[in-house]
């Protein structure tokens, strides 16, 4: 992912969003969230699946990662996630998620740690 460097903070309101997911880009950065894009390669379903189960397994991996934001469109693959997503959370492998818009979803993989 390329990180754009944040301006000076009285430019705050003028924060370039990502294309992909509409998220703010100077806001992302603490690492404690990782980002998979799963839908923009022209991915079929199946492929997207697979692609979000090797990011949440990746997120599981990295301790310092709490969370999974999942860039997934507005389709089919966004559909399919979600449908995982809640059969996930009823077993408890994931803790929650939420949509953040209509083309990322933000997945909670662990409690977040609480910084000193």
């Amino acid at each position: 992912m390329n990180r754009q460097p944040p301006g000076e903070i009285t430019d705050r309101h003028l924060e370039p969003l990502c294309v992909k997911c509409d998220n703010p880009l100077w806001s992302q950065g603490d690492d404690s969230t990782l980002t998979a894009d799963i839908a923009h390669q022209r991915e079929t379903v199946q492929e997207a699946l697979m692609k979000f189960e090797v990011a949440l397994n990746r997120c599981w991996q990295q301790s310092y990662a709490s969370q999974l934001r999942l860039i997934v469109g507005g389709g089919l693959i966004r559909d399919a996630v979600l449908g995982e997503l809640f059969f996930l959370r009823s077993k408890g492998t994931v803790l929650d998620f939420s949509e953040e818009n209509r083309g990322s979803i933000l997945i909670q993989v662990r409690e977040p740690r609480m910084r000193r």
